[in-house]
């Protein structure tokens, strides 16, 4: 338990994993209708900085070999207290901040550091497993260190949504840098994989959507490509209904009293 909401690590994981699948799938069609200029080797924005929920973690982890999880560990471990950024709210708690007026708080710990994933020639080891986040940051120019990427906002805004559908999506999981969620679930499987281990304060827990932040000039596009994807068969199943079939399966009530003083 994380505060007052409950963590269910290894609930229907085989599922989340399949949404989260189809969200990459359906990101990936919708980005090919720009035209972004990024290419392989052009890491500007492949740092430590990475965020992610834990069923994104797990969806990478499950496809190593023992051997090769022990060579992560040993990579990670070192890590550990590194500086990154490490959010202080997911996603669905900052929008139910915005939409009661507040301010969420500002992520720290930003540093300029390449990925850990990154070979020599700068390409992704772990390109067809990497997290959401790496796949949103698309540039209409190239970029540089010193400028930021150029994306069409009706495109940022559908990340933005599905950023706050892939936390749902692993509702009771977990939320933070990727490189401690990578770290806990394996020290967390060298243990005997217990859902006694403690969970470290730096991650948070998931939550459902309050409701998507989407721009009102954007809504149609965003709602569109939201459709498509929840029509997506998974399994005999929509998205959608396989979505709200584990929500309700996890038993986890809660409101948005979560945010306790914040929204007083």
């Amino acid at each position: 338990m994380i505060g007052i909401m409950p963590v269910k690590l290894d609930y229907a994981l085989a599922e989340k994993k399949a949404l989260v699948k189809a969200l990459y799938q359906v990101l990936e069609e919708e980005a090919q209708k720009f035209p972004f200029v990024c290419k392989p080797g052009c890491a500007v924005c492949c740092t430590v900085n990475i965020v992610a929920t834990g069923a994104e973690a797990r969806y990478f982890l499950d496809t190593l070999a023992p051997a090769q999880k022990e060579s992560l560990y040993q990579k990670l471990k070192p890590l550990e207290g590194a500086r990154r950024i490490r959010p202080k709210v997911t996603p669905n708690e900052m929008a139910a901040l915005y939409m009661a007026g507040k301010e969420p708080p500002p992520d720290e710990g930003f540093v300029y550091e390449p990925c850990i994933f990154l070979d020599e020639n700068k390409n992704c080891l772990i390109y067809q497993y990497r997290p959401f986040i790496c796949r949103t940051v698309y540039s209409l120019k190239t970029c540089t260190v010193d400028s930021e990427a150029l994306m069409p906002p009706e495109f940022l805004s559908l990340s933005t949504v599905f950023i706050q559908l892939l936390e749902e999506i692993d509702f009771a999981g977990l939320y933070g840098s990727f490189y401690d969620l990578l770290l806990f679930f394996l020290e967390r499987e060298r243990a005997g994989e217990t859902e006694d281990l403690s969970i470290p304060e730096e991650l948070l827990a998931n939550r459902e959507v309050p409701d998507f932040a989407i721009p009102p000039e954007h809504e149609k596009y965003v709602r569109s490509v939201l459709s498509r994807l929840y029509r997506q068969k998974i399994d005999h199943k929509t998205f959608k209904d396989l979505l709200d079939e584990i929500k309700e399966g996890a038993q986890v009530k809660e409101a948005l009293s979560f945010l306790g003083d914040a929204l007083g």
